[in-house]
């Protein structure tokens, strides 16, 4: 795929995502989660699978049932890093985006800018980029910092179409009822 035609894809999506989001219907987040340290707590929908303490940074993996055809199930994480001094949500999604650029194959930001999850102050970005298998990944993702601590929500899909109009939607939903402990 050429860039011109990445670009048209990522339009195309970022429209999608927006009309679904403003008609999407509100699936009922049936599991509530709490992270093994007290650190967060997030909802999904109870036929989700739930890991805690996944391998890697990943404080919690959640992942939706596999449907026909999908070669990603969509699925949440939350990532939990000790910052070294405290920084705004915006200023540590700057520096999580450099690695992003480098390690992310096809990397593209489709929006970003700041937002509020639980009330508190939060950066937002959707983007796109290709596994090493080919295999192209929608993503949305939540920074929020509580003084040194930092933490990432990330909802992941296929980058189809119909999948991000079908799960960013819910996706977008989950993220929403993250929230950090006051003092992790």
């Amino acid at each position: 795929m050429t860039v011109g035609a990445r670009v048209l894809v990522v339009t195309i999506c970022a429209a999608a995502v927006a009309a679904a989001s403003a008609a999407g219907a509100q699936v009922p987040l049936g599991q509530s989660v709490t992270d093994v340290d007290g650190r967060f707590t997030i909802s999904v929908p109870s036929s989700w699978q739930v890991q805690r303490n996944v391998q890697g940074l990943a404080a919690m993996l959640a992942v939706a049932p596999a449907q026909r055809g999908d070669r990603v199930p969509a699925n949440v994480n939350v990532v939990v890093e000790a910052l070294p001094v405290p920084l705004a949500a915006a200023d540590y999604a700057a520096k999580a985006e450099v690695m992003m650029k480098t390690a992310f194959h096809n990397y593209a930001v489709v929006q970003q800018g700041d937002t509020a999850v639980g009330g508190r102050p939060a950066y937002y970005r959707y983007y796109t980029w290709d596994r090493n298998d080919g295999v192209g990944l929608y993503q949305v993702q939540a920074y929020l910092t509580v003084n040194q601590t930092g933490f990432v929500v990330t909802g992941t899909t296929g980058n189809i179409p119909d999948r991000i109009r079908r799960d960013v939607p819910l996706l977008v939903q989950i993220i929403n009822t993250f929230r950090p402990a006051s003092t992790p």
